[in-house]
């Protein structure tokens, strides 16, 4: 049997094992309520372990009795057999990736009990006791040479804790064994993570089979080289740039997600010995996706896998001319979501709207009515629709009565809050949830006032009583604060949702008064935060995908509809349920369509107590937004507090990863979130950031996304980035100096800086402003650029010094900027551009 052989030194993981498939065990417990009063957003800044589960404790406390036996270890290698009890599993050799964790994070619907094994050997040269550093979320148990070492069972939901130790290593082979566990709810943090810290470089050893071990070695460089020449596809072939260095055709199988609940293809391409690239085909056959792909080559036993992303948006599924009227604008998207979209909810209403496939709407409702049944989270996203698709199809004679109960039992059955019973895992603590499961409730009482509801034990009228309180005070809290998870693309039409559905079905006139407010101060948010259409900006939750993907995120065929900027996509949420409303969101054309003289600022605050208050300045050549001292210095989420836009495609930000995996799950992640959150501070086209990271984080660098495919024009000088689009330039500086990654599917889009303190600054700019590129460019490099001690000061050639400091006044031109304290409404200024 061949092997393959790994370095292990001082401070690096242990992140070479053989790893089995994981066992997943849907786990039922008592239905319990949970009782929990206060701000359901404080997770958002104190982290996920505020909300446990009380049935998680049941499962801990069962979980301490159970002794934990080892496993044979007489036949392990890629692609064997591992039998524990009645369940079989899979050896599969672990690639990194740049992950330091063992990692198996994902989403369960449903409290599920996860098991994974993982096995390696570490070849040391002599007898010695090493030290090691173990990180986990769940449970733990580790074997060396048979023997239990540890077992570290913190089993906090989502928040890592470690624990050091050291073990003994004889000469030779040292055989590792880990048993990993934990109970998922929805969204799981599910790893291990090994480090050594003893100082004698060691080796990891792994068994392989038959497989080539210098063969692996080139496949896995090969594909760690692999990326698409750009994150954007909008015709014809899709090719993923990927050469194959052995001397015999490979199978590539691609299996594509759109999103976590979305439809999944796979498909299979052959890899010619020598070729430079992969057709993987054309972007009309994939369809409209922010897709995340997931590559796999099989070399005798052994699978190599790794994930890639790509936005897909064939332009020639959609109509060349937009309709003038918003009514026509409706139609037309209602009919490519029937279409085209996702196979949901919403879908089957927009079929049934249209009289398609009504087959296809049966199945589609039925598959709903199973995740509502089941209780599944994020139900409530889906659940919300049904009550529209029984008030306007209940009486048409389309589906027969036995359906049209199904639908009622569901309904009778759900939970709809905390305080009723249950053993789910539905996430209720944030804003968008918490709207939508008492907007589902109050349809729920309504439809059904003298209907007994089982799970709660009340009449259909008691709950459409208590929803009625619970969304009074949801929007008396919205009204006073907005949102906590800011300008988000992927969650404000998760909001409207619940809005429309309270406008258009509820019989309550305070109620339909309130969501009238609300949708017409929401649709006033997007148009102003979104350049030409397409809602990019600074936001308070937000994933790579909707980052990347302007082009097929929601909020861009919502503005399409409302205003006709932006673009038609098949997204669903809340799309759907615009078409057929009578709503028309306010004429806020002033703010999207702007005079090519013409620039504004927006400055406002959300949150709760006000705790983020935000910048934007936009012009008709391009947009930079930012949330301005945003609890600088502390641990981040998935907040996203600087962006520039010129394009759908050129788009900038920049921040410090929460973690080194590529398209990891972590929030927040590589692209999405700040590890460690800076300062930033902006003054209408520019904006100052200010990194000083923990030296306990492990990520000592910051980096920009700048997609160099996205610019007409591009240079790189000394510590700056230049790129045009049109009439529109930006420049971006890195105070420690910038590297251009050249490898992997960040090639061309990655710039990183190295250093835990920096500063950055984004400058965007535009013809009005420099007679060219190249005189815009001159003058940005002209300008001085002083540092004194924590003092950083440019020169700007059109607003003069710009002087700023992690902790001192942001000054510009002599003047000090109040840009914090702001209003809900917000500041709008408006003004000519300021020429050179």
């Amino acid at each position: 049997m061949n092997q393959i052989y790994y370095p292990l030194s001082y401070k690096n993981s242990v992140n070479r094992w053989l790893v089995t498939d994981t066992l997943e065990e849907q786990k039922s417990f008592k239905p319990i309520t949970m009782d929990f009063t206060g701000d359901l957003n404080r997770w958002l800044t104190e982290g996920f372990a505020i909300f446990e589960n009380p049935n998680r404790k049941v499962f801990i406390d069962a979980e301490k009795n159970e002794k934990k036996e080892k496993i044979d270890l007489t036949d392990v290698c890629p692609g064997k057999s591992l039998t524990v009890g009645s369940t079989t599993y899979e050896w599969n050799l672990h690639f990194p990736w740049n992950n330091k964790k063992i990692e198996k994070s994902g989403f369960w619907q449903k409290p599920t009990l996860l098991k994974t094994w993982a096995v390696t050997t570490i070849r040391s040269t002599k007898l010695q006791k090493a030290s090691f550093k173990l990180f986990t979320c769940g449970n733990v148990v580790l074997w060396i040479n048979g023997e239990k070492v540890l077992q570290f069972s913190p089993y906090t939901r989502n928040e890592e804790k470690s624990i050091q130790f050291e073990a003994l290593l004889h000469e030779g082979n040292n055989e590792f064994l880990v048993l990993f566990e934990d109970l998922a709810e929805r969204d799981a943090l599910y790893y291990f993570q090994l480090d050594y810290l003893g100082h004698d470089e060691l080796e990891m050893v792994l068994p392989i089979g038959e497989a080539n071990p210098n063969d692996i070695y080139l496949l896995e460089e090969a594909l760690s080289n692999a990326y698409f020449p750009s994150d954007v596809v909008k015709s014809g072939d899709i090719n993923l740039i990927f050469e194959n260095p052995l001397i015999q055709a490979l199978n590539m199988e691609c299996n594509l997600k759109t999103v976590w609940w979305g439809e999944k293809r796979e498909f299979i391409r052959s890899v010619t010995p020598g070729s430079k690239s992969v057709l993987l085909g054309k972007a009309e056959d994939i369809g409209m996706a922010n897709a995340l792909l997931k590559l796999s080559i099989w070399y005798h036993s052994v699978v190599i896998q790794k994930d890639i992303f790509i936005q897909v948006y064939p332009e020639s599924l959609v109509p060349a001319n937009v309709p003038e009227s918003i009514l026509e604008r409706k139609q037309e998207a209602l009919s490519l979501i029937a279409d085209h979209g996702n196979n949901n909810m919403h879908r089957a209403y927009a079929l049934a709207k249209t009289g398609r496939q009504l087959d296809l709407v049966e199945s589609i409702v039925r598959d709903t009515l199973h995740v509502i049944n089941e209780r599944f989270d994020c139900s409530d996203f889906y659940y919300n629709q049904l009550f529209r698709f029984w008030i306007d199809f209940r009486d048409s004679q389309l589906f027969d009565d036995s359906f049209w109960e199904e639908c009622k039992q569901a309904i009778l059955n759900y939970r709809y809050w905390f305080d009723e019973p249950g053993d789910d895992v539905m996430w209720y603590f944030s804003e968008n949830h918490a709207l939508l499961f008492h907007t589902c409730e109050f349809l729920a009482g309504q439809l059904f006032p003298n209907e007994l509801f089982i799970n709660a034990n009340i009449l259909g009228e008691v709950h459409a009583e208590k929803a009625k309180s619970r969304l009074v005070h949801w929007f008396e809290k919205y009204n006073r604060e907005l949102l906590a998870e800011w300008n988000s693309s992927y969650y404000i039409p998760i909001n409207l949702m619940g809005f429309l559905a309270i406008y258009d079905l509820v019989n309550d006139e305070e109620l339909k008064n309130l969501s009238k407010k609300a949708l017409d101060d929401t649709f006033r948010l997007m148009a102003i935060n979104s350049y030409k259409g397409y809602l990019s900006c600074s936001q308070g939750r937000i994933y790579e995908k909707d980052l990347k993907g302007n082009y097929n995120n929601a909020t861009t065929s919502l503005l399409w509809i409302a205003y006709g900027k932006g673009n038609l996509n098949n997204s669903t949420y809340a799309t759907v349920s615009l078409c057929v409303s009578d709503y028309q969101p306010p004429n806020y054309n002033a703010y999207i369509s702007l005079d090519p003289e013409e620039s504004i600022i927006f400055k406002n605050h959300q949150g709760p107590d006000n705790f983020v208050d935000l910048y934007t300045f936009k012009n008709s050549y391009g947009l930079l937004s930012s949330a301005v001292e945003y609890r600088p210095g502390h641990r981040g989420y998935s907040e996203h507090v600087i962006h520039s836009i010129v394009s759908p495609e050129a788009v900038i930000w920049i921040n410090h990863p929460g973690e080194e995996a590529e398209l990891g799950t972590g929030r927040p992640s590589f692209w999405a979130g700040n590890g460690i959150l800076p300062k930033v501070d902006q003054y209408q086209d520019i904006a100052i950031v200010h990194y000083n990271i923990d030296p306990l984080n492990d990520i000592a660098y910051t980096h920009a996304y700048f997609p160099i495919a996205a610019f007409e024009q591009t240079e790189i000088t000394n510590n700056w980035i230049f790129g045009k689009k049109g009439d529109s330039y930006v420049a971006l500086y890195a105070k420690n100096g910038i590297e251009q990654q050249t490898k992997g599917q960040n090639q061309n889009r990655e710039f990183i800086s190295r250093g835990r303190e920096n500063t950055w600054i984004i400058r965007n700019s535009n013809v009005l402003q420099f007679a060219d590129f190249s005189q815009f460019k001159e003058s940005v490099l002209k300008a001085e650029i002083i540092e004194i001690q924590e003092e950083f000061k440019f020169n700007d050639p059109i607003h003069g010094v710009v002087q700023s400091s992690w902790q001192g006044p942001f000054i510009v031109d002599g003047e000090v900027q109040l840009n914090r304290n702001q209003k809900i409404e917000g500041v709008i200024e408006k003004w000519s551009l300021i020429r050179n």
